[in-house]
C-alpha cells in the first residue's frame, strides 16, 4: 500500500518488532514510542488499520485459556484492548488520531495518551511518550511470552527485597526486571508505570544476574 506520508520513512527504520529487540537498535531521531488510546476496546481492529501505512505497531498479547469439550486450550489476547503502542514520529502518529486536522485517515476512536505526572509549556499534560530502550526490553518479554505468563495487576505483585536482575536463560533470556512472588512463584516482572504490568513464568534463582540500577531500561 502507498504511504500517506509526504515523505518516506528513514531507511533505517526498523521493519519489525524482531529488529526492535536486537541489541544494536538504538532510538531513530524524532521517532518516539506513543501510547494510543483506543475505546470501545478496538486495540485490534486500530492495530491493523494503522500497520498498513508504514508505521511500526505493537500490541501486547497473552495466552488466555479456555475449556472446551471438556479440554483446555490456549489462545492469545490483547493485553490492553483499549490501549496501542505506535513508533513514529509525532506528526505521523497524529493523523491516525481523532486530533488530526483532515479526516482522511483519521480515526475518530483513536486519541492519544497523556501522562498527568508531567506538564508541557502550557501547562498542559504531556503526551504519553515510552522511552526506547524501556520498550525494547517490554517488547521481548511480550515477544517470548508463553501459556503462565501474563500481565498482572499491582495488586497481584510482592517483590522481593533487592533490585534489577537480568535473565540469563530460558524463553526469557536477556529480559530484564524485578524479582516478585505472584501466585506463590518466583516470577520477574517487566513495568511500564501506570500502563502496563508482565510477569514471566516461574524463574529458577540461578537462572538471574543482578545488575546495576543504572542499566534499567
Amino acid at each position: 500500500m502507498e504511504s500517506l506520508f509526504n515523505e518516506p520513512l528513514s531507511p533505517k527504520g526498523y521493519a519489525s518488532l524482531e529488529d526492535i529487540v536486537r541489541p544494536e537498535a538504538c532510538e531513530l531521531p524524532e521517532y518516539k514510542w506513543f501510547v494510543l488510546r483506543i475505546t470501545y476496546a478496538r486495540a485490534e481492529k486500530a492495530e491493523k488499520i494503522i500497520s498498513q501505512y508504514d508505521m511500526l505497531t505493537f500490541l501486547p498479547m497473552e495466552y488466555k485459556s479456555y475449556v472446551k469439550d471438556g479440554i483446555k486450550h490456549w489462545t492469545k489476547k490483547p493485553c490492553t484492548p483499549s490501549m496501542l503502542f505506535v513508533y513514529g514520529k509525532y506528526a505521523d502518529v497524529l493523523k491516525f488520531t481523532h486530533r488530526a486536522e483532515t479526516g482522511e485517515y483519521r480515526i475518530e476512536y483513536v486519541d492519544f495518551t497523556f501522562d498527568h505526572t508531567r506538564k508541557n509549556e502550557f501547562g498542559r499534560d504531556e503526551i504519553m511518550t515510552i522511552p526506547f530502550k524501556q520498550m525494547q526490553n517490554f517488547i521481548r518479554v511480550i515477544l517470548a511470552a508463553v501459556p503462565h505468563s501474563y500481565s498482572v495487576t499491582p495488586q497481584e505483585i510482592h517483590y522481593r527485597p533487592g533490585g534489577l536482575v537480568r535473565i540469563t536463560q530460558g524463553e526469557f533470556k536477556g529480559v530484564t526486571g524485578r524479582v516478585a512472588r505472584i501466585h506463590s512463584q518466583q516470577r520477574v516482572v517487566v513495568s511500564i508505570e501506570g500502563v502496563l504490568n508482565f510477569a514471566t513464568t516461574y524463574i529458577p534463582k540461578h537462572y538471574l544476574e543482578p545488575i546495576e540500577d543504572e542499566e534499567e531500561p
